[in-house]
């Protein structure tokens, strides 16, 4: 096995671990839980076979559902953000002759910033539709995926940096 699989490994199974264990008992303001298994769809690389990243989506939100028996919210929820984020990638990063082979690489921050917000926004808005399932709770869905989103883009951002500084050593 090469390194970069076992790393990829590793990040997956140290993840999903984390999410269960960590922060899906963190409860910020007592209803906001931090999504931090949404690194592994950041830092999965860009020019890798869109299949078999689809089908690791499945499979990371599978484990989430699993382990934290939610239901397939998680589910849905990676596996969408899975088909869509080569349009996130061409929509927040250029053109091909622009996109980065990883999300470390590239050093735009404005670039970065977009896609992860849009990567967290549109997984959060499903993870959080697919929750309540209900027109009523329509301010309750816009709140939590406002307020999850923030936190769980300011801990991916600040974790993802880390990762980089730890890939380049």
């Amino acid at each position: 096995m090469n390194r970069d699989l076992i790393t990829l490994l590793l990040s997956f199974a140290i993840l999903v671990l984390v999410q269960v264990m960590v922060f899906n008992n963190v409860n910020i303001f007592g209803y906001i839980n931090p999504m931090f298994y949404l690194l592994f769809l950041v830092i999965y690389r860009f020019d890798s076979d869109q299949t078999i990243f689809i089908l690791i989506s499945f499979i990371l939100g599978f484990c989430i559902d699993f382990l934290s028996q939610s239901g397939g919210a998680h589910t849905i929820a990676s596996l969408t953000v899975g088909f869509s984020r080569p349009l996130l990638i061409k929509y927040s990063f250029g053109l091909t002759s622009e996109i980065p082979s990883t999300f470390q690489n590239d050093s735009r921050r404005k670039n970065k910033f977009l896609f992860l917000c849009l990567l967290i926004g549109i997984h959060h808005l499903l993870y959080f539709i697919i929750v309540y399932f209900n027109w009523n709770a329509s301010y309750l869905i816009l709140k939590n995926v406002i307020l999850t989103s923030v936190f769980s883009l300011i801990l991916i951002a600040l974790v993802s940096t880390f990762y980089k500084k730890l890939n380049d050593s």
